[in-house]
């Protein structure tokens, strides 16, 4: 598991362990792991959070950007 950030311009949404994101840029899917590389993108759409005990929830967005550094994920969107 790793941390997530996810915050709006209005709020913070969540904050806490998860298993996995996956999220849509302009190139395609992607999943984002424990120990990912660190990574930055511009993001859309839908943001898909497995949370522990495989709990999903999916965020529709607008838009945002994502960056880990393997240890922590953070994510800025616009709803």
């Amino acid at each position: 598991m790793f941390d997530l950030v996810l915050i709006s311009n209005e709020e913070k949404i969540y904050e806490g362990k998860i298993e996995e994101v996956n999220v849509l840029t302009d190139i395609g899917p992607i999943s984002i792991l424990p120990q990912h590389q660190p990574y930055i993108t511009k993001i859309k759409d839908n943001i898909c959070i497995k949370k522990p005990k495989s709990t999903i929830e999916n965020i529709a967005i607008t838009t945002g950007f994502l960056y880990t550094n393997g240890a922590r994920c953070f994510i800025v969107i616009e709803k």
